[in-house]
């Protein structure tokens, strides 16, 4: 393991922003919106674009102008975690939920879980715009997929890089995932307008590649066989098999898409407009269940593995959560 830095002035300054202003300890308020409950809104200085749940029954992270832990219970803030002024481009955790990722460009922060203390930072050569986990139990694996088409593989053990590869033929990724199985990556590529499968065996080569009309804004892995794409120009989310790289159901939408999220069963998928408002929709029979524009224009959107939780990233300065 590399060395640990305790960080007091971090974590003293987490710890008092919990009665201050923007992260506040509250009880919830529950009112009924779409087939969930609105639980609690933690009001931040900036517009919070990432998010997503450290693991099943875990905490919520959020980055704005810091890294945010959200209560999973009931939505309000645990600790607001500053990263030395970093710009987050993207968040993670660890499989295992220990450790929420902060990706900041040419480093990656890492931040235990409960205690909120900021460890060393892995430098990357390349500069990163999404962090990825390997999904599969025991697996210390996680993925930098790189403004330069490259990807970086940390041991989140010893926390050290033990791979940076070239992928051939990726140029700007706007969006990644990673499939339920670990056993490859989804990548957007805005230079061409693709969606890239490239396997976590050899990142060297893009096995498939399924072009999108006018380009991707988001891509989110379900538990299954499919990972979900918000092509930037069409009213509808694309389901992309996980098999053969290629575009496999279609959902309508009604204007397109500027992040989507899934349910763990399957069933539900979370759209979040472009111009604004969040509708649900059923996938067993493409029924819009219900919409709302009432957390504004939000950019990114977190479902836990349990499915009864939600993150939203509101560009009304807001971090939502809601309970199914």
């Amino acid at each position: 393991m590399k060395n640990t830095v305790f960080m007091l002035s971090v974590l003293s300054a987490a710890v008092m922003v919990l009665s201050g202003t923007g992260c506040d300890v509250a009880s919830p308020v529950i009112s009924a919106d779409f087939p969930f409950y609105f639980l609690q809104d933690i009001g931040v200085p900036t517009t919070p674009l990432h998010c997503c749940y450290l693991k099943d029954g875990g905490d919520g992270i959020a980055a704005a102008d810091s890294l945010y832990f959200v209560d999973y219970e009931n939505g309000y803030c645990l600790a607001r975690v500053y990263l030395e002024g970093y710009t987050v481009e993207d968040v993670g955790a660890t499989a295992e939920g220990g450790y929420a990722l902060a990706l900041c460009g040419n480093l990656l922060f890492y931040v235990s879980n409960s205690t909120y203390i900021v460890h060393n930072p892995v430098a990357l050569s390349s500069y990163g715009r999404f962090i990825l986990t390997e999904p599969v139990g025991g697996s210390w694996h996680l993925y930098s997929v790189g403004a330069s088409g490259t990807v970086i593989t940390i041991n989140s053990q010893s926390w050290d890089v033990t791979a940076v590869e070239s992928v051939s033929g990726l140029h700007d990724p706007v969006a990644a995932a990673i499939t339920a199985d670990g056993t490859a990556i989804f990548v957007a590529d805005g230079y061409d307008n693709t969606i890239k499968k490239i396997s976590t065996g050899d990142f060297s080569t893009v096995v498939a590649e399924c072009a999108v009309p006018g380009g991707i804004n988001d891509l989110y892995a379900g538990s299954g066989n499919l990972v979900y794409a918000a092509p930037d120009s069409l009213s509808e989310i694309w389901g992309i098999d996980t098999g053969t790289g290629q575009h496999y159901s279609t959902y309508p939408i009604s204007s397109p898409a500027i992040a989507v999220a899934i349910t763990p069963d399957g069933h539900y998928l979370f759209v979040a407009h472009e111009n604004s408002g969040v509708s649900v929709i059923n996938t067993q029979n493409n029924d819009v269940e219900a919409t709302t524009s009432g957390h504004g224009t939000v950019y990114d959107i977190a479902i836990n593995p349990n499915g009864n939780r939600s993150l939203l990233c509101s560009n009304l300065a807001k971090i939502i959560s809601l309970e199914k």
